[in-house]
């Protein structure tokens, strides 16, 4: 008989316009409006808030570098290494030549 919530709730309104008789029926009949109302605008704010969220994570996990990104990074990387190496060479003849003036500047 009553197969979904919407025919439930037409059963529940009558039931209560029923038992709150004729004078409280305009009354009861707002309350039910505004609860309903109220009740899938928090329905709808949950259902955005789940989508953006499961959006927010399938975008960081499914998004792949693209081969350019690695390049870039490659690139980056080797000019860091190609920096570092010529200090550590200017360092080392530092070394040495502190090493062969027996530390006198």
């Amino acid at each position: 008989m009553i197969n979904n919530l919407s025919d439930f709730l037409v059963v529940v309104v009558v039931f209560i316009l029923l038992m709150a008789g004729d004078k409280n029926a305009g009354n009861t009949a707002k309350s039910i409006g505004r609860f309903l109302g109220e009740l899938r605008k928090r329905q709808n704010e949950f259902k955005t808030e789940l989508m953006r969220e499961l959006n927010s994570v399938d975008n960081t996990n499914s998004v792949p570098p693209s081969s350019s990104n690695f390049k870039y990074v490659k690139v980056t990387n080797q000019d860091r290494v190609r920096e570092l190496e010529a200090q550590i060479k200017r360092l080392q003849e530092e070394l040495e030549r502190l090493k062969a003036s027996d530390g006198k500047n």
